[in-house]
Formats: structure tokens, C-alpha cells, sequence
């Protein structure tokens, strides 16, 4: 009864246009117009930004804070340089991919001969197909940075190997072609064809657009520091070098070739002064990060000589450079921590000729390293090197010369055989940690795992897009 009367009672004041709903409407629409007004506001006030999704798998981002105090104004936006390395653990990050020494052996370059080894018109040799499954490493870094041990010729030659080397320079091309975007050249024969050699591989990777240091044409560009924008945004890398030796012989002026001569040696602190200086002058010049690379003479040994250790370590506790990395022994050697700062040895070689003397088979095997750094860019002190990538590598693939990674997950196939891979993959992780490196930080380089991961963060990224709208 009640129930009918209330209902009856509701019906009759529809029929008379009771004012309650006109009022609720009315209501509605004020809140209509304040929630637009406060919109707008927003926009004018904080710029409209939205909302990043988490997780974002590019190697560049940006991220924004409002300040209390900002009285109203745009706060900028800080942008976030992650780099191609993964687990970047810093607003900015540079990766660099070092490996060991180009050394080119007759043996090695009549393999990738053209019709006419005498043309001089960079088609004399193609040694592309040599460097090509490096290509993908080298993506999944910054900065890639190759070690020239010898001269090159001139286009069409003669050409010359061992003991006193005269390459085709179409080596440098091919290098160019797969992405390295620097190299250094202060060796053990650096001086093998006088200063004329040192200007045709100083003009030949000028010519490739190959930025280069460790061996002059002119005084000036011998104390001017490498400063390596990284393409990734990241900030910018400082590059040095030098040799212990040149095999005896003297260049005609001390300037051209980068030295790093032994403590018995009467120009020993000059050069670590030098080296320091233009360390400097890299950080004056934007340097967020240093590198020094120390070619050694003594050749195929598992561990790092009295000369290796005691140069590194002395460059070390100068402070000024972020990370000692070293070629020239024609093998793996370990890597270290010694005073905060993170030493490679030895990489072996890039690329070679196979040695069958027994001893020397380490030749025929090498180490390519990815060395990132972490911080901010442009904040001095707060760079360190946040993890070391290292790849052992072979340098045939099924008897073809070939750059072959030999890492647990075999991204080309064997290299030699399962077992042989196996046998050196295990050998060059024993020598790498032989001093104790953390291996929290020094990890096998397993490509098809990291881009696996990649692609899993990119499919939640595009995911995390498509449910905001954006």
C-alpha cells in the first residue's frame, strides 16, 4: 500500500514538472565547467605532458619532475641516453666494443683477392665477407673501435706480410663497412714503412671516415686528444694509446708514434705524462669517459707479463682513465680491478691467419669485449664502468676464414667443431677470471639471449602503448 502510494505520489509530481531535476541538471553542467576550466589550466601550467609507460626498451627516453617552486614555468625535461647495451643502471650510458689486432698474413688476405690484386680502385681485395658476422655485435653497441696493427699500402701495392708488414688498405674499407668507428694504430709496427706508412693509413681511414689516433703525420695532431661523440646520445668518449715497442727501430721523431716504454726506460714518465695530459684535455674537451689502449711485444701467453701489469697499474693509480684495455700478445688474457679501476689485458686477435706451430695456437683465437660505462652526462665523477661483455671468437668458421664467435650460444653455428669451440670457449673463461674478476660484472657476451630480451621489452612497450591510447 505504502509502496503503490509512494509511487503514485512520484508519478503525480512528474506530471506537474517538479523543479528537482531542472536543479540536478543544472548541477551537471556546472561540474562540466569547472572540470574543463581545471583542464585547461592543466595544460597552460604543466605543458599537457602525459604519462611514459614503464619499461620503455628505447635507447633514449625522457622523463619529467615538477618543482613546487616552478611558480607556474615549463620544468625541462631530462632525456635518458641508455644506449644500445642492456641494464643501462644510469640516467646515460656508452657502450664501447673493443677487440684485438687486424693482423693480416699473405695466408689470409689471397683469400679475398679480386681479379686484379694491382686495381687501385679499392676492388683489389673484398674483405667484407670476412668481417660481416661482427656486424651484429657491433650494433648492439656505441662505439666501435678496431686496433690496426700494421701499416697499409698503397692502392694497387706491393703488398708485404711478416716481418715487416705492407697491407692491402682495403682492409680499412671493410672495417669501415662493418661500423667501426674508430681505431687505433700505436704498435709494435707502427714504424714498418716509415712515416710514409703511417700517412697512408692516417689518410686511407680519414678517406673511410674512420676517426683514428696512435700514430701522426704532423706534430699537432699528435697531442691532440680522440673525443668520440656516441651516436646513442649517450655522451662522449675519450680515446688514448701507445706501444712499449717498435721492434727496435726509432722513428725519425718521438712525436709519431705513441709510446708506452717500460720503466727502465729513460722516456718512461714522459709518456705517462703524455698519455695523462691529453686524458685531460679529452675531459676539457667533453669527455665523459677515458679509454687507454696498451699494445704489448711479448706474444702468446694465458696471463699478463711484468711490463702489462706494472703499465697498467701505474696508469691506473693516475686516475685518469676510466678503463685499460690491450692487444699486441696474439692472445686471451685476464681481466682485472686494481685500484677502481677495470684492466683488460689481452684480446688476442680480431682476425689472422691460422698458426699450426705448436705454442701458437692461442693466435688463432681472440676476445671482443663490450665495455659499458654509466653516469651523467656531462657530470664529472659520476661515470664508472657498470659491466664487461666479453666474446671469445674464432678466426674461421668450417674452413673459411671468418670473424666466428665461439660463445655458449653459438648465434653462427660451430666454428671449428662442438668439442674444439667447447674445449677454447672454457680455456678463455678460465683465463678472463683467472684474477679474480667479479662475475657480476664481467659476464660471456650471449647475444641471442639480449635480443631476446629486447624483443620481449619492445612487445610489452607496444602493448603498454596500445592500452593507454597512446
Amino acid at each position: 500500500m505504502n509502496q503503490n502510494s509512494g509511487e503514485h505520489y512520484h508519478g503525480q509530481h512528474a506530471a506537474k514538472r517538479s523543479p528537482i531535476p531542472m536543479i540536478v541538471a543544472a548541477v551537471v553542467a556546472l561540474g562540466l565547467i569547472v572540470a574543463l576550466a581545471v583542464g585547461v589550466w592543466s595544460v597552460l601550467k604543466f605543458g599537457g605532458e602525459s604519462a611514459r609507460p614503464a619499461g620503455s626498451a628505447s635507447a633514449s627516453k625522457s622523463t619529467s619532475t615538477k618543482s613546487p617552486e616552478s611558480d607556474g614555468k615549463t620544468v625541462e625535461t631530462v632525456k635518458e641516453h641508455h644506449g644500445n647495451s642492456p641494464d643501462c643502471p644510469d640516467t646515460d650510458c656508452i657502450s664501447m666494443l673493443v677487440n684485438g689486432d687486424l693482423l693480416f698474413h699473405e695466408g689470409l688476405w689471397e683469400h679475398f683477392a679480386g681479379a686484379n690484386t694491382s686495381a687501385t680502385d679499392g676492388t683489389a681485395f673484398n674483405f667484407d665477407p670476412l668481417f660481416e658476422p661482427m656486424k651484429k655485435y657491433i650494433r648492439a653497441s656505441d662505439i666501435a673501435v678496431c686496433e690496426f696493427e700494421t701499416p697499409i699500402a698503397q692502392r694497387g701495392g706491393p703488398y708485404s706480410a711478416y716481418p715487416i708488414f705492407n697491407i692491402p688498405p682495403e682492409v680499412a674499407d671493410a672495417a669501415r663497412n662493418v661500423g667501426y668507428q674508430a681505431c687505433t694504430h700505436a704498435t709494435n709496427h707502427s714504424w714498418d714503412q716509415g712515416a710514409d706508412g703511417i700517412a697512408r693509413l692516417w689518410d686511407t681511414l680519414e678517406a673511410d671516415g674512420i676517426a683514428q689516433t696512435g700514430s701522426y703525420k704532423t706534430e699537432a695532431d699528435s697531442f691532440k686528444p680522440l673525443v668520440i661523440d656516441s651516436p646513442t646520445g649517450g655522451g662522449k668518449l675519450g680515446l688514448i694509446t701507445g706501444t712499449v715497442s717498435l721492434n727496435g727501430m726509432t722513428a725519425d721523431q718521438d712525436w709519431q708514434v705513441d709510446r708506452l716504454r717500460e720503466s727502465s726506460d729513460p722516456n718512461h714518465e714522459s709518456d705517462i705524462q703524455k698519455a695523462v695530459t691529453k686524458a685531460k684535455k679529452a675531459r676539457e674537451q667533453g669527455a665523459d669517459v677515458v679509454a687507454i689502449a696498451m699494445h704489448s711485444v711479448q706474444e702468446y701467453l694465458d696471463y699478463a707479463d711484468s711490463w702489462q701489469v706494472s703499465e697498467a697499474h701505474e696508469l691506473a693509480d693516475t686516475g685518469a682513465f676510466d678503463v685499460i684495455y690491450g692487444a699486441g700478445c696474439h692472445c686471451a688474457q685476464p681481466i682485472e680491478k686494481y685500484n677502481n679501476t677495470w684492466i683488460v689485458y689481452g684480446l688476442g686477435n680480431a682476425v689472422t691467419v691460422t698458426s699450426h706451430i705448436p705454442g701458437n695456437e692461442t693466435n688463432n683465437q681472440g676476445v671482443t669485449a663490450r665495455i659499458q660505462f654509466a653516469g651523467k652526462k656531462g657530470v664529472a665523477g659520476s661515470w664508472r664502468v657498470s659491466r664487461i661483455d666479453w666474446l671469445p671468437t674464432a678466426n674461421m668458421r668450417q674452413g673459411e676464414y671468418r670473424w666466428c664467435p665461439i660463445s655458449s650460444d653459438h648465434p653462427d653455428g660451430t666454428c671449428w667443431s662442438e668439442s674444439e669451440d667447447e674445449t677454447q670457449r672454457q680455456r678463455i673463461s678460465n683465463v678472463i677470471y683467472s684474477l679474480g674478476a667479479d662475475a657480476n660484472v664481467v659476464h660471456e657476451w650471449n647475444l641471442t639471449a639480449e635480443q631476446q630480451a629486447k624483443q620481449q621489452a619492445a612487445q610489452q612497450g607496444d602493448q603498454q602503448s596500445a592500452q593507454t591510447g597512446e
